[in-house]
């Protein structure tokens, strides 16, 4: 028997992602980072900005070259997890619902499954059994 609690397979990836969001400070930041894996219902990936549970991030894919692309928007995921390693975290995040948001003008952000094909399409990836 695993320990594996997902019901989701996860694939290894490294693309590249712009991660925007509010540090632990409160300030707004901005980084790329690389995705290290990706499922249907959330994502890992490294931070230098100290963030903390429960906050929302938004994880926009990038091209190969770092490059915005055509029709590409920020989905939002909550972050489940920070793991400190050395100077930088490693955070597990999970798909935010759109019946988590307070807004009543609730937009579709596009699901999670849709952000790792997106994220895979033109890159090498592997499946993965778990995320930690």
């Amino acid at each position: 028997m695993t320990s594996e609690r997902r019901a989701d397979k996860r694939f290894l990836l490294h693309s590249l992602v712009e991660i925007t969001g509010v540090d632990e400070s409160g300030l707004q930041f901005v980084e790329q980072s690389r995705l290290e894996d990706v499922g249907d219902s959330g994502c890992r990936f490294t931070l230098r900005s100290a963030v903390v549970e429960g906050g929302i991030l938004g994880v926009k894919p990038l091209g190969q070259e770092g490059e915005n692309l055509q029709d590409e928007f920020p989905r939002l995921f909550v972050i489940i997890w920070v793991k400190r390693i050395d100077d930088h975290l490693t955070v597990g995040t999970r798909s935010l619902r759109e019946d988590e948001l307070s807004d009543g003008g609730v937009h579709t952000f596009g699901s999670a499954s849709n952000f790792s094909e997106k994220c895979s399409a033109g890159n090498t990836f592997a499946p993965r059994s778990s995320l930690r």
